[in-house]
C-alpha cells in the first residue's frame, strides 16, 4: 500500500499567517492535502535547521546513522546547533537546545530517508523541488 505522506523538499518560502510574516522550512512531511504533518515536524525541523551543506553537517549526520546501522554503536546523541537527535537501530526522536520541544519520535528508516531526501536536495546547485512518497515507518 503506498504512504499518503510525501517528503517534500523545496526552496524556502515567505508567508503570511495570521497577519505575520513567516518563512517555509525547506523540508516537511504532507498530507495529500498538502498540509504539513505533525508528528514529523522536529524531525524536520531539526534538518532544516541543523544539515546546512552536504560534505558538513550532512556528512557528520550520515557517519552516526551509518555507526548505527554498522553495530558500532548501540545509541548516539548527536546534533547541531540547534538540535540534539537521539538515535538507536529503531527509533530516532529530537531535543530542541533553545525550547524548540522534544519527542517527535520516528523511526530510524524513516530519519534516514528524509535525510538523504535532504542531502540531494542540497547537492543540487539548482535547488529544484522534491517530493516523494514518504515511508509509513
Amino acid at each position: 500500500m503506498k504512504s499518503p505522506l510525501k517528503l517534500r523538499v523545496e526552496p524556502r518560502k515567505k508567508i503570511e499567517v495570521d497577519g505575520e510574516r513567516q518563512v517555509t522550512r525547506k523540508i516537511s512531511v504532507i498530507d495529500n492535502d498538502r498540509n504539513i504533518v505533525e508528528p514529523y515536524d522536529l524531525m524536520c525541523a531539526c534538518l532544516d535547521s541543523d544539515v546546512q551543506t552536504v560534505e558538513g553537517s550532512g556528512a557528520l549526520f550520515m557517519h552516526w546513522l551509518r555507526k548505527i546501522e554498522a553495530g558500532e554503536v548501540g545509541f548516539i546523541d548527536f546534533g547541531g546547533n540547534g538540535w540534539t537527535v537521539n538515535a538507536n537501530r529503531d527509533k530516532v526522536w529530537f531535543e530542541g537546545l533553545y525550547s524548540q520541544g522534544e519527542g517527535g519520535e520516528v523511526s530510524f528508516a524513516q530519519f534516514k530517508f528524509a535525510l538523504e531526501t535532504y542531502l540531494k536536495y542540497l547537492a543540487d546547485p539548482q535547488h529544484k523541488p522534491i517530493e516523494v512518497e514518504f515511508p509509513d515507518h
